[in-house]
């Protein structure tokens, strides 16, 4: 099957303009002896509705196939819209339960549930085991109050967690077994900390009015990452930050990329630099070569090369007597070769780097 075998969705439920008393609500429990020839979810249609009316049977009614096709289309066009269903307690009953990897809507309409067991009647809107969230969207204020507070399965659902209220001393916040990440605010006043944890596993602290990122492996919690962010939420007052912070916050260490990134700048390297020479550049980032001459011969020339290209040609002739004094400058990548070449009457008078 392919994407293009899409059918036509159904705009209107079967029989949607009919009135009353042309579609039949059709009932669960059998209508044989109450109403001959009405069909029911029990039965169907009845068997008398299968015999000739001349040997006792019982035409169907037509208001019976106008509500079954109705009901059925109703279904569907409520999916066909992308609509879900919530937790229903008599239809966990009438079904034995929902089996395992259901799909349901929760109370809040901003989120799902996924079933993790088979034959699961429990609500996961209440706390019902055998429930993880998923898709949830927004921020869920929680109240919170005196020393311990325990979170409920769709307050932890969401993404974001804001703990309000006062608190009188540091207070045990007990999260639901997911396996899951949050943002965690302590919102709090009181001006105590919050003691992040799963009933029987461990946790972490958040300070007041701080925010950080959670994760929840099914027993513990623990920071995204984990020493780096308990390391800055123990400093007090102003605080600076450092290349910790800096690289905790990207995820990566940066690479030198630029001229100059380490904040040496210029070196001088006319003592260990000379014409003809190769050179590489061993550093992980581009440095820059700055290169002078001088000639006082008839001719001169000279040329600069990275990598075998020509980046600097220089030719001339001092006639009358006079001097010259030029050069050139060029960027080397990092991994490149570099050299400049007196090729005639030049003389070097400075080699500077730039790294």
């Amino acid at each position: 099957m392919q994407s293009t075998n899409i059918p036509s969705k159904i705009p209107l439920p079967f029989a949607y303009a009919a009135s009353s008393g042309y579609v039949n609500t059709i009932p669960v429990a059998s209508q044989i002896g109450i109403t001959n020839g009405r069909a029911s979810l029990h039965d169907g249609f009845p068997p008398d509705t299968f015999s000739p009316i001349s040997s006792g049977g019982v035409p169907p009614f037509g208001g019976d196939f106008n509500g079954i096709l109705n009901e059925i289309t109703a279904i569907q066009q409520w999916q066909e819209a992308g609509g879900f269903f919530p937790f229903d307690p008599t239809f966990a009953t009438a079904v034995g339960g929902y089996p395992k990897g259901a799909i349901i809507q929760s109370s809040t309409g901003v989120g799902f549930w996924i079933s993790t067991s088979e034959n699961n009647s429990n609500n996961p809107d209440s706390d019902g085991a055998g429930w993880v969230p998923t898709g949830f969207y927004g921020l869920t204020p929680v109240s919170i109050s005196g020393t311990s507070f325990t979170v409920t399965n769709l307050e932890a659902a969401y993404p974001i967690i804001s703990f309000t209220g006062t608190i009188t001393g540091t207070c045990v916040v007990t999260m639901p077994t997911f396996q899951s990440d949050w943002i965690v605010v302590n919102n709090t006043t009181g001006g105590f900390p919050l003691q992040i944890k799963t009933a029987s596993g461990t946790g972490i602290t958040l300070n007041n009015n701080q925010s950080t990122v959670i994760y929840g492996d099914g027993t513990n919690i623990y920071f995204s990452t984990t020493s780096a962010v308990a390391s800055f939420n123990a400093r007090v007052g102003a605080v600076t930050l450092n290349a910790l912070d800096v690289t905790s916050a990207l995820g990566y260490v940066p690479v030198n990329q630029g001229l100059g990134f380490n904040g040496t700048a210029w070196h001088d390297m006319l003592g260990s630099r000379s014409f003809g020479t190769t050179y590489t550049n061993s550093l992980s980032y581009p440095i820059s070569a700055n290169i002078g001459i001088s000639a006082y011969s008839s001719f001169y020339t000279w040329q600069a090369s990275v990598n075998g290209i020509l980046v600097g040609v220089g030719n001339g002739s001092t006639g009358n007597g006079l001097g010259y004094s030029g050069g050139c400058s060029f960027i080397v990548p990092p991994g490149s070769t570099y050299q400049f070449v007196n090729l005639t009457g030049c003389s070097l008078q400075y080699w500077s780097e730039l790294y």
